[in-house]
């Protein structure tokens, strides 16, 4: 039997993964090994997700070039004298699972959906890579990835775990609000922001929400963030992780800084404003605004006007179930070739 790694780096990958694995189980038989770093909620989401062992190795190093630097080399060392009893390996671009793939002679298969990182650091070594054909083939092949190792999709990542997502009708029960709009600030610590110079535009977002009568779900990531909600009315902390999908779903609206986040809102049919704090947006960030599935700004005054005028969509989730069919095929056909 198979023996597949799933190595999760970050919470987004959570409920990807997730689908990946359990939906291919319904085609080929295999046993699975899972590994994760400390980052965010990511470890806390996983043990919530699943009872399978979870090996936590490392953990992210801030925003500094060095720091990032150093903390992979790091835990790629730690992964390559503890990963050893797999046959394939599946990340969304680990350059730990990949390199470590490469040097024992395994398949690697990574997932990804971002134009604009170098996808050179694991390009040159991976079996195979997925990504959406929202991103243009050329871009891709001059990052790195091989023509002949590459596979777009019709649709977006986050469409292959919403395909088998159901709603927790008890999701609620945990919110003080019949009625709310989620809020999660931008992640200036992330290497992907590329931007020192930019500033957090959270805090008065909250203000002004708050003061334009709506009820905030607000999903901080690190302890400054906190420190935004102070002295906000009608703003609620959940104290543990909650699912960012059930958050999503019953949600008036989702206003985030983080693009996996607004993607999962727009697939959703809930109103889903980014205000990414980069320098460019992704691919399919931008096909989902052609799509006018999402808006992008980071004017306060336009983002509160907006959301005055919108409403959400009723939720169809056959397309979703489209994309995953493809994905997954390709996907069984990659891992018996």
């Amino acid at each position: 039997m198979v023996k597949i790694w799933f190595d999760i780096t970050n919470t987004p990958q959570v409920h990807f993964i997730f689908a990946l694995k359990n939906t291919l189980s319904f085609y080929i038989p295999y046993q699975c090994l899972i590994t994760t770093r400390e980052f965010c909620e990511t470890t806390k989401l996983l043990e919530q997700k699943t009872t399978d062992k979870i090996e936590v190795i490392g953990m992210h190093r801030g925003k500094s070039k060095s720091k990032k630097i150093i903390g992979l080399i790091s835990r790629f060392n730690k992964v390559y004298r503890i990963i050893k009893d797999y046959d394939i390996s599946i990340s969304c671009g680990s350059e730990d699972a990949v390199w470590n793939s490469y040097l024992r002679r395994k398949k690697s298969i990574t997932f990804g959906d971002n134009d604009l990182a170098k996808q050179w650091t694991y390009g040159i070594f991976v079996s195979f890579a997925f990504f959406p054909d929202a991103i243009d083939k050329d871009i891709l092949i001059r990052q790195g990835i091989n023509r002949d190792k590459l596979y777009q999709y019709h649709g977006y990542k986050e469409d292959i775990y919403l395909a088998d997502y159901i709603p927790d009708e008890n999701f609620k029960d945990q919110i003080p609000f019949n009625n709310y709009v989620v809020v999660r600030p931008e992640n200036l610590q992330a290497n992907y922001i590329k931007n020192d110079t930019v500033k957090p535009i959270t805090p008065r977002l909250l203000r002004e929400l708050s003061k334009s009568g709506y009820n905030i779900l607000y999903l901080p990531r690190y302890k400054i963030d906190k420190e935004y909600a102070k002295g906000i009315d009608h703003i609620f902390i959940p104290d543990e992780p909650v699912n960012g999908l059930d958050a999503c779903y019953f949600a008036d609206a989702v206003l985030t800084g983080a693009g996996t986040f607004a993607r999962e809102a727009a697939c959703l049919g809930v109103p889903a404003f980014s205000f990414f704090a980069g320098k460019s947006l992704l691919a399919v960030d931008k096909a989902l605004i052609r799509e006018r599935k999402m808006i992008w700004s980071r004017d306060i005054n336009e983002i509160i006007s907006s959301l005055k005028k919108t409403e959400r969509q009723n939720v169809d989730l056959s397309h979703c179930k489209a994309v995953q069919e493809e994905v997954i095929s390709k996907l069984v056909e990659v891992i018996q070739s």
